[in-house]
C-alpha cells in the first residue's frame, strides 16, 4: 500500500528486515576482527569483538533474538579458526549464549531504564560482557573436566578468557554509549515505532488546527512596523 509515494510496511517486515540487517552487521564485523587480528603479531594477548554491542542492541530492540545472534557468532569464529576443536565449538557456542543472562534486567528493570542514564547502560554493556565471560569459562571447566588438555587446568579458561577479552570490555562500554544517544537505536522497537507514530499523528492534528508555523518575510514586517499602520 502506497501513501503520498511511500511504501508501508508491517511490523513483521520491519522486524525481519532489522534482525537481517544486524546479523550481516555482525557476521562483517566479526570476519573483519578475525582477519585484523591477522596484522597482529602472533604472540599478542589482546583480541576485540563488537558481539557484546551488537547483541545487546538487538536484545533491546527486539528480545531473545540477540541469544540466536550470541551462540552463532561462537560458531562463525570457530569456522573461521579453521582448527577448532570440539571443546572449542561448545566453549564458544554455548558460552556466548549465557549472555541470556542480560535478559533478567530487561525484564525487571526495564529497558526505558536501562537507555534513561548513561552508567546504567554502561552497566548493562559490562553485564552482558561478563555473562559471556562466565559462559565460556564455565563451559570450558566442564568440557575439560569430561575431556582434560595437556597443559591446562579446568580454571585456565577464567583468567585466558578475562585478559585476552579485556579490549571487548572498553568497546562494549563506548560503542553502547554511543548507541544510547541515536534516536530509536537502542530501543525497544514496537515502542519506538509507537512513538513516532504518535509524532506523526500530533503533527498532523496541529496542521489540520491551523498551527502550522507560518514564515513571515522582511517586507512584510517592515511595513507591519511602520509610523502609520492602521493600529497606531
Amino acid at each position: 500500500m502506497r501513501k503520498n509515494g511511500s511504501r508501508l510496511i508491517s511490523v513483521n517486515q520491519y522486524r525481519t528486515t532489522d534482525l537481517f540487517v544486524f546479523a550481516l552487521i555482525l557476521a562483517v564485523a566479526e570476519i573483519l576482527t578475525f582477519y585484523a587480528g591477522k596484522w597482529f603479531p602472533s604472540a599478542a594477548t589482546y583480541t576485540f569483538s563488537l558481539l557484546v554491542p551488537i547483541v545487546l542492541t538487538v536484545m533491546m530492540r527486539w528480545g531473545w533474538q540477540g541469544i540466536i545472534y550470541s551462540a552463532c557468532c561462537g560458531l562463525l569464529s570457530c569456522v573461521l579458526s579453521g582448527s577448532a576443536s570440539g571443546l572449542q565449538y561448545a566453549t564458544y557456542i554455548i558460552g556466548n549464549a549465557f549472555i541470556a543472562l542480560m535478559l533478567i534486567p530487561i525484564k525487571f528493570i526495564g529497558k526505558d531504564k536501562i537507555r534513561a542514564r548513561w552508567w546504567s547502560s554502561a552497566l548493562f554493556a559490562i553485564g552482558g560482557w561478563l555473562s559471556i565471560y562466565l559462559g565460556r569459562s564455565v563451559v570450558f571447566a566442564i568440557t575439560y573436566a569430561i575431556s582434560p588438555i595437556s597443559g591446562l587446568t579446568a580454571w585456565s579458561g577464567f583468567a585466558g578468557f578475562a585478559i585476552a577479552d579485556m579490549l571487548s570490555l572498553v568497546m562494549s562500554v563506548v560503542v553502547i554509549l554511543v548507541l544510547r544517544r541515536l534516536d530509536g537505536m537502542f530501543e525497544d522497537q514496537k515502542s519506538y515505532l509507537k512513538r513516532i507514530d504518535k509524532e506523526r499523528r500530533d503533527r498532523m492534528r496541529r496542521d489540520a488546527f491551523g498551527d502550522e508555523p507560518v514564515e513571515i518575510d522582511e517586507e512584510s514586517l517592515s511595513i507591519l512596523n511602520r509610523e502609520n499602520d492602521l493600529y497606531d
